[in-house]
């Protein structure tokens, strides 16, 4: 699957651009404010309703619009085109069309776009909160297992649901006996939440260590997964346990909710937590090694094809790295846009085999260019 063209309009700086997209890479560059990281956040938009700028939509309209629009035509994997467009007002409604036809779920569009995210701040993946890394591994599983969103969508009202419950119980609303059936239910969802995740996972390690092995040779790096409560004792018994903390705080303190990845440097007894031992370059290669593994992982069992939308390409990173970094996209069947402040010849120059287009943005406009 690839993105054939995006057309953008009263998108930030962007009124109306539209660019003709090559099925491999895609390097946009200029100045600064020129519109490069919006053609790119246009993109995420489309793919998921959300930018990975701002959660607050109203900004990401232009000033003096009433709506912004992003249409893409896909080329799916069959060789097929297909037509997404997604519309924000600045009143707040969102619009979602799949081939012309109102589509209220969002979900559809990130089912078609498989988007891997690389941004400066990447690395947040390794050294930032556990939200982060179970966003992360959510999104792997939901791409090889699709019904997975329904199943993390159940365990999320059934956690509201207790939630509210305990709220209730201890201003004195209810019994406690109410929270016995919100109790079970929450249960039930999270052990098939945690044998997704678990499933995913075992697929992935070894996808992860390859792909590491292969951009960060000099690193030994094991990832894990930490359920979210005592592996040791079932969920039922931890919540029973924790009745009146609960209680007094109002919310779940143990479940999927609260798992995280462990990401370990070495193995065995001297396994060390990465956060301790890797430095900010090395976690970004880790990060980029995750994202990579999942995309490969895709290809392989799905024959599915990302997108990959990698802003300030080389930050923080050596040209060795680079090489190696690009070397891998190439080997994979995926898109590419990348944007940079610096003319792409020597980025460009790592792909031998996948065609390229080159734009230069300048004050919201992208032209094609040759060679940059």
């Amino acid at each position: 699957m690839y993105i054939e063209r995006l057309d953008i309009s009263f998108f930030r700086n962007l009124t109306h651009v539209t660019v003709e997209l090559s099925p491999g890479i895609n390097f946009f560059w200029g100045p600064n404010g020129a519109g490069k990281t919006a053609i790119l956040e246009a993109a995420h938009v489309l793919a998921r309703g959300r930018s990975f700028r701002s959660s607050r939509s109203r900004t990401w309209i232009q000033h003096g619009a009433d709506a912004l629009t992003v249409r893409g035509v896909l080329c799916n994997e069959a060789g097929m085109l297909e037509t997404l467009a997604i519309s924000k007002e600045s009143a707040g409604k969102t619009v979602l069309r799949v081939n012309g036809e109102p589509e209220p779920r969002i979900s559809e569009a990130a089912q078609r776009i498989p988007l891997q995210v690389l941004l400066p701040d990447v690395a947040d993946l390794v050294f930032g909160s556990p939200q982060l890394r179970r966003q992360w591994l959510d999104w792997g599983a939901f791409h090889v297992k699709p019904e997975y969103l329904r199943t993390l969508r159940s365990y999320a009202r059934a956690l509201k649901q207790r939630n509210a419950g305990l709220k209730r119980v201890a201003s004195g609303a209810e019994s406690p006996a109410h929270l016995v059936t919100w109790t079970q239910q929450l249960v039930a969802e999270a052990e098939q939440v945690t044998d997704f995740r678990l499933a995913y996972l075992e697929e992935l390690e070894p996808v992860f260590v390859a792909t590491l092995a292969a951009l960060g040779p000099e690193m030994d790096v094991r990832i894990g997964y930490r359920r979210g409560w005592n592996d040791e004792e079932s969920l039922h018994k931890v919540l029973g346990d924790m009745g009146s903390r609960e209680l007094k705080l109002g919310s779940t303190q143990a479940g999927p909710h609260r798992a995280d990845i462990e990401i370990r440097v070495g193995s065995g007894s001297h396994a060390a937590k990465a956060t301790s031992e890797l430095s900010r370059g090395q976690g970004k290669s880790v990060a980029s090694a995750l994202k990579i593994a999942q995309a490969r992982l895709l290809a392989d069992r799905e024959k599915r094809g990302s997108v990959f939308l990698i802003d300030d390409v080389g930050a923080e990173l050596d040209e060795d790295h680079n090489a190696r970094f690009f070397r891998l996209l190439e080997e994979m069947d995926c898109q590419i846009l990348a944007s940079s402040t610096q003319p792409p010849a020597g980025i460009v120059g790592h792909f031998t085999d996948k065609t390229t287009n080159v734009f230069h943005v300048e004050r919201g406009h992208a032209d094609r260019s040759p060679d940059g």
